[in-house]
């Protein structure tokens, strides 16, 4: 029997976040004693939000265990009793990012140093936003993003399809149009990249419309393991419509196929009903 890799939860926002935040937890705690450390990409947008405030203060040790989730002795509670991340063994990145400066009210960056990015043992070193307006145009920098991604892991650039970094856990939302990170459905250069990790694109129909950076399929589909976070019924039916194979094939988030990695959806909900097609 194949092992099972995708899996799907709804519930209210406080269950569908604790519990993220649980695997999220338990997984860099595993990466950090099994490699040294964690590398992380964050996803934008108002959804993760909630996530990222529990990730900055740590979850209950019954929260693991209501989850099953695995943690490393080394993983001990701190912290009023909280399991917190091992943030100084985690490399915290982007997904995608506007183009506009980091302390804009659109930048991604900017959500995450208001929720996230204060949490104790993050130091600035480890975290790569994405230059986006700043003093590159928008094709420079992604190729610069590319080069600190590849620089970070030690991966060489070869001009082909090979030779692509591996994220540990790669965060994702997903729009109503079906897009993730900034692949917007119709973006046939974007979606058909085999080569670039990072790329440019222009959004003209985007809420915010504009230019922005995304990391590119080859990339996402090489993780570990890929965590959408978003909320609403619309987006739990069409969550479930991607996960069962019944959706429209060119949607973005429907091309996000892990390799040999796990796929997790977790979308909250105002009614308490939790809904499992797969545990961890």
């Amino acid at each position: 029997m194949s092992e099972k890799r995708s899996f799907f939860f709804t519930g209210n926002e406080s269950g569908i976040t604790e519990h993220a935040a649980g695997l999220i937890i338990g997984k860099a705690w595993q990466a950090a004693a099994e490699r040294g450390r964690f590398t992380l990409a964050l996803s934008g947008g108002r959804s993760p939000r909630p996530l990222y405030r529990k990730l900055a203060t740590g979850v209950e040790p019954q929260v693991m265990r209501r989850y099953n989730i695995p943690v490393p002795d080394c993983a001990i509670p701190k912290q009023d009793n909280l399991i917190v991340m091992p943030w100084s063994r985690t490399l915290i990145f982007w997904g995608d990012e506007r183009c506009v400066p980091p302390d804009h009210p659109d930048s991604n960056y900017r959500m995450a140093a208001e929720t996230l990015l204060d949490a104790p043992g993050i130091a600035p070193a480890q975290v790569f936003g994405m230059p986006c307006g700043q003093r590159y145009l928008p094709a420079e920098a992604a190729m610069l993003y590319e080069n600190r991604i590849r620089e970070a892991f030690n991966c060489r650039k070869t001009g082909t399809a090979e030779n692509i970094p591996v994220f540990d856990l790669i965060l994702l939302g997903l729009g109503d149009d079906g897009h993730t990170a900034s692949l917007f459905p119709g973006d046939t250069d974007a979606l058909n990249e085999s080569k670039s990790l990072v790329v440019a694109i222009n959004a003209p129909e985007a809420t915010p419309p504009g230019e922005r950076l995304t990391m590119t399929l080859p990339l996402i589909n090489r993780a570990k393991a890929v965590f959408f976070f978003t909320a609403g019924k619309k987006k739990a039916e069409l969550a479930g419509k991607i996960i069962g194979n019944t959706a429209d094939a060119n949607l973005p988030a429907g091309m996000v196929r892990p390799a040999s990695g796990k796929l997790f959806w977790f979308v909250s909900l105002p009614s308490p009903r939790q809904i499992h097609l797969g545990t961890p």
